[in-house]
């Protein structure tokens, strides 16, 4: 039986692509760095911010230009991290029927730690997080599992009663690293056939098919 769901947040709670996107190419024009399309970055974030830069800045990489990128771009999306980031279908009735149903839910999220409360605040207004972490200094960020085995330890849930959801195969990493099994949603950045790759151990379409999951229906 599923107690717990931790969800991923960004390409699985909200779609925060295109605020991600812009606020990069805003940080590498300033270096005089090409940007990137929306496409092009539903492969390149999910592996926390100094991954991106390095990414983004490829060729053009130093330590010292990446201080600057990274400063830019957070400078940036401290503004402007709500301009097009919306909820996914169903995403909030979900929440309300796994709270009604007594099922806890958390976040964790290679996001820098400051901007995960501020979406999810923004999104999903009367919803309670039992926990909601973005990347912190005390974890390595996902696919390393410490941050997840220590938000179950410390809310003393089970790996066995818990459920990791997300999109990309840095998710069904991180939750396999972890002993969780792990569910993942078609819907996100990379899509099912990566999420197949990856070993997922469930895939869904909907927020619905995804109640389903948790309530033991395809268990």
């Amino acid at each position: 039986m599923i107690k717990l769901v931790v969800f991923d947040l960004d390409g699985t709670l909200a779609d925060t692509l295109k605020d991600l996107g812009t606020a990069m190419n805003v940080a590498l024009h300033g270096e005089d760095l090409p940007g990137y399309s929306m496409e092009e970055y539903r492969h390149l974030v999910g592996n926390g911010i100094d991954r991106l830069v390095r990414d983004t800045m490829a060729d053009a990489y130093t330590p010292e230009g990446a201080i600057r990128v990274k400063a830019a771009f957070q400078a940036y999306y401290a503004d402007h991290c709500r301009d097009f980031t919306v909820a996914y279908d169903g995403v909030e009735a979900l929440l309300n029927r796994l709270t009604a149903d007594g099922i806890a839910t958390a976040v964790i999220s290679n996001k820098p730690n400051q901007f995960v409360p501020e979406i999810l605040s923004a999104l999903y207004p009367h919803h309670s997080f039992l926990g909601a972490w973005g990347q912190r200094d005390e974890f390595p960020r996902k696919p390393s599992p410490e941050s997840l085995e220590a938000l179950i330890a410390q809310n003393g849930y089970q790996k066995s009663d818990t459920l990791y959801v997300g999109d990309s195969n840095v998710d069904v990493m991180f939750a396999h690293n972890a002993g969780v099994r792990v569910c993942g949603v078609s819907w996100g950045f990379r899509g099912a056939a990566e999420l197949r790759e990856a070993g997922a151990d469930y895939i869904v379409n909907s927020a619905v098919e995804l109640y389903e999951i948790v309530k033991g229906k395809a268990l």
